[in-house]
């Protein structure tokens, strides 16, 4: 056992202090997260060992809360991630199927996946608000700086956006998760909901375009054939389609309409993360979270008709009760609900 490797003791039969180790760890666990989990794997050894002679492993585990502590304290990738929560969906798939525990290697490596999650969105076009048709909102300032402000709108919704999805981690059931976000969304302030209802519509709209960007590049001998998957042209980036019909009617925007509808409510039920697993480019991710977010599109899709068939029971999107919230908050109508949440986004920005 005393031949065993250990990473506390240099290959010259040196012992290293621990803290020296310590250090070393955080700094491999700042470049790379997922060091953390190699360091654990490679440096198991009998813990049965004298106290000097412990491996690495325990030292790691030991001071496990505060070495994610010091890292995540003054970091500011992490300040849109909802790194405050002692709670948090794990970006596995499915999320619901996992949460993690604040302060531990595994939730430092979610903040940082969120992290880079988040600057891919932000600058994916999905979240561009630079069409003057969509009537986003925008202010009467420089290109450069409103680019800028814009940037950490997206973020600060995006927050809202893991906090809705955070706050039914622990939670069993769609009636119960649907409860847990309607009470989040009932103690937001109305800037909150403006912010939240706004990122999705932006976000609604830019799948919406990508979609039929996607349908209309599409051969048209795809679209008569029994393949109901529709693949973007090599060059794009947009991910695939899925399509539970035919697309027999290019002039028809229905279907992507309903795809849309159960988009945002996706977004809004696991966060991020679904618009992410979605039209993130294939090095970037593993293909198995493209195909759980288009399953989860297809489900909801099913569930639709279903209930539109009169099947089955169905629950009003997140959405809705985002701009009835809104609306009861700030005492305007439906039809000027957009209107007033523009406003109050711009004045935020």
């Amino acid at each position: 056992m005393l031949n065993a490797f250990n990473l506390l003791r240099s290959p010259g039969g040196i012992d290293l202090v621990p803290e020296v180790c310590l250090r070393v760890a955080e700094h491999v666990i700042d470049e790379d997260p997922k060091g953390a989990a190699v360091l654990l794997s490679v440096s198991k050894v009998d813990d049965n060992l004298p106290l000097q002679l412990r491996s690495f492993r325990s030292l790691l585990q030991l001071y496990e809360t505060s070495i994610t502590k010091e890292l995540s304290e003054h970091d500011d990738r992490l300040i849109y991630v909802n790194s405050s929560e002692p709670l948090v969906f794990s970006s596995r798939i499915p999320p619901r199927d996992a949460i993690v525990f604040s302060l531990t290697y595994e939730w430092y490596l979610e903040m940082r996946t969120r992290s880079s999650q988040l600057e891919y969105l932000t600058d994916h076009e999905i979240t561009h608000m630079d069409d003057d048709r969509n009537g986003w909102p925008t202010l009467d300032v420089p290109k450069g700086e409103l680019r800028q402000r814009v940037r950490v709108f997206k973020k600060r919704a995006f927050c809202l956006l893991y906090r809705l999805a955070d706050c039914a981690a622990g939670v069993d059931g769609t009636h119960s998760i649907r409860a847990a976000q309607a009470k989040f969304l009932e103690r937001l302030s109305e800037m909150e909901l403006s912010a939240l209802g706004c990122l999705v519509e932006v976000i609604g709209q830019g799948f919406f375009n990508i979609t039929k960007k996607a349908l209309l590049a599409s051969p048209p001998a795809s679209l008569g054939s029994n393949s109901t998957r529709i693949a973007p042209t090599s060059s794009s980036s947009q991910p695939e389609v899925t399509s539970p019909t035919l697309w027999n009617d290019l002039s028809s925007d229905n279907l992507t309409r309903e795809r849309m509808c159960v988009f945002e409510d996706r977004i809004q039920r696991y966060g991020p993360y679904f618009a992410w697993s979605y039209v993130a480019e294939s090095k970037n991710r593993n293909r198995g979270h493209q195909l759980w977010a288009e399953s989860e599109l297809q489900h909801g899709l099913d569930d639709m008709n279903a209930f539109e068939l009169g099947y089955t029971m169905s629950y009003a999107s997140l959405q809705s009760v985002v701009w009835k919230v809104f609306c009861r908050k700030t005492n305007c109508a439906l039809q000027d609900s957009w209107n007033e949440a523009r406003k109050l986004v711009e004045s935020g920005m």
